[in-house]
């Protein structure tokens, strides 16, 4: 599961895409859904922007919540990523080499108010 918060320009996504990539040379599309609205994201790396320095084992993004998430639900996403020979938004007829859920954060968290309130009772004493 990866985890992310809304408004963070520089965040970091960690992934195993080598498994089943078939590509020597090409592009990530990084294809996100809220499993609530159905909204959609996507962002678009090339291979030679993963930053892993062990790419065998694992792929290293960095990501910008703000550009590509925008004013989008924070919630539940399903990710999917794919792999192409363009960078295309489009996932129609590509090849899928990892999904699993995304958990975007809200950028403050929810802080409960209390109050004050004074209590008085009335007892019937009859």
């Amino acid at each position: 599961m990866l985890s992310l918060t809304k408004g963070q320009t520089s965040e970091t996504i960690v992934v195993t895409l080598n498994e089943k990539r078939t590509l020597d040379d090409g592009y990530y599309l990084f294809y996100f859904e809220n499993i609530t609205t159905r909204d959609t994201a996507t962002k678009v790396y090339s291979f030679a922007e993963d930053e892993s320095s062990y790419q065998t084992r694992f792929n290293q993004f960095t990501i910008n919540t703000t550009t590509v998430f925008g004013t989008k639900p924070h919630g539940e996403w399903i990710y999917r990523v794919y792999e192409s020979e363009t960078s295309t938004t489009d996932p129609t007829g590509l090849t899928e080499v990892e999904a699993g859920i995304l958990k975007l954060n809200p950028a403050s968290e929810f802080a409960f108010e209390t109050y004050e309130v004074d209590t008085t009772f009335k007892v019937y004493a009859g």
